[in-house]
C-alpha cells in the first residue's frame, strides 16, 4: 500500500488483520456471532438467492432496455414485481449490493448495474 518494492514484516501483519476483519464482516451476524454458513453477501442463504435472482433480473432488464442505470424507485419496483421478501429493509439490501460491487452508486438515488455473470 505504500508502493515500496519490498514487503516488511509489518505489511504481513497488516494483511492478516485486514483479512480477519474482512472475514468477520462477511460471516458475523448482527450480534457478532460467526456463522460460516452465511453467504458473502452478509445475510445467509435466503438473501444470497435473493441477490442472485435480483441481479439476474436487472441484467435481463438492462439487456432489453440497453441501459444499466436504475433509480432507487425503479429498483424497489422491480423487487416488488419479483415478490421478494426481505429480512432487512430494501435500502439496506441496495446498500449491500453497492458495498459488494453489484451496483455502483452514481448519485443520491441513482445506481449503475455492474457487469456480473452468474
Amino acid at each position: 500500500m505504500e508502493l515500496r518494492e519490498s514487503v516488511t514484516e509489518q505489511d504481513a501483519y497488516d494483511v492478516v488483520e485486514l483479512m480477519k476483519l474482512s472475514l468477520f464482516d462477511a460471516y458475523a451476524d448482527d450480534e457478532g456471532v460467526l456463522d460460516f454458513q452465511r453467504s458473502q453477501h452478509g445475510s445467509g442463504m435466503t438473501q444470497k438467492s435473493d441477490v442472485k435472482r435480483f441481479i439476474v433480473k436487472l441484467n435481463k432488464i438492462s439487456d432489453e432496455t440497453f441501459s444499466n442505470n436504475f433509480t432507487f424507485t425503479r429498483l424497489y419496483q422491480i423487487s416488488k414485481d419479483m415478490n421478494m421478501v426481505m429480512k432487512t429493509d430494501f435500502r439496506d439490501f441496495v446498500d449491500k449490493l453497492n458495498h459488494h460491487g453489484y451496483l455502483l452508486k452514481k448519485g443520491p438515488n441513482s445506481y449503475q448495474l455492474a457487469t456480473m455473470d452468474f
